[in-house]
């Protein structure tokens, strides 16, 4: 990740702060980071299906459990490439 200096206007600086201090965000670059995400591609990948990253990654650990019960259980095929 890069680091940039930048300058903001006082109000802007207040309204970013006051968002940190409420808990949402755990520190000012992470709220300008989703402020200028949100701004310049749009509303992320995890508000637009109305989920969390938490919930994201657990169903993506129950899947990887289940697939290495698979494995153990010798019920999955090895996977080749064709050529």
């Amino acid at each position: 990740m890069r680091r940039h200096n930048i300058t903001l206007s006082e109000p802007l600086s207040e309204m970013v702060h006051a968002q940190v201090k409420s808990g949402r965000y755990k520190d000012f670059s992470a709220a300008l980071q989703d402020a200028a995400w949100n701004f310049f591609y749009g509303p992320s990948p995890f508000a637009e299906y109305r989920v969390t990253p938490e919930e994201v990654d657990r169903s993506a650990q129950h899947d990887l459990a289940t697939i290495r019960r698979d494995r153990k259980a010798r019920r999955l095929k090895p996977w080749k490439p064709r050529r």
